[in-house]
């Protein structure tokens, strides 16, 4: 039987719903690696067919969009090799790396802040004191609670976000980390 939808987080959706969603985001992101605008949608065009020949199943949006993200950047990368000669270099493909960094780094931020504010008060506010960089006594004191009571909101608001997460809730927080 033939599959027609991609699977992301046990959700289903249409091919049109992921081109939607996504197409302008890629868009704009080969925009800035190829600084031409037909490059541009070619490249799009081509992830896009391969997602839809591949039909992939993610784990959770957070690996959907990775994948998109670099396959984008992958494809920009082939399609600038095949333009330039090997000796020339170009600016864009000195400075997106940082770029896909920073829309990475973006992108881990907004999912991380839509799970927290999922959270209760009070383990939100732990966590968001936590990511801000402060002890877990210093948590306590400004929430004016034990530190026992920090650690086990701490613990419940990391198993809730394994559990939305799943495997990609330790690539997560290491990337959190290393952004910091």
């Amino acid at each position: 039987m033939i599959r027609n939808h991609i699977y992301i987080s046990d959700k289903k959706f249409t091919f049109r719903d992921i081109f939607k969603e996504y197409y302008s985001s890629q868009y704009l992101f080969a925009l800035r690696l190829t600084s031409n605008s037909h490059d541009a949608e070619d490249v799009v065009q081509d992830v896009f067919m391969s997602i839809w020949k591949s039909k992939p199943v993610f784990k959770n949006e957070l690996a959907f969009k990775a994948y998109i993200y670099l396959s984008t950047r992958n494809k920009c990368f082939d399609l600038l090799k095949k333009k330039k000669p090997v000796y020339e270099t170009s600016d864009n493909l000195i400075d997106s790396p940082d770029e896909l960094d920073y829309l990475l780094k973006e992108e881990v931020y907004r999912l991380l802040d839509r799970a927290v504010e999922k959270l209760p008060p009070q383990t939100r506010s732990v966590i968001t004191l936590s990511m801000k960089g402060n002890s877990i006594k210093e948590i306590a004191e400004i929430l004016n609670v034990s530190v026992n009571t920090v650690k086990t909101l701490k613990s419940r608001a990391y198993r809730y976000l394994k559990e939305v997460y799943g495997d990609s809730f330790v690539i997560l927080i290491s990337t959190f980390i290393t952004f910091n």
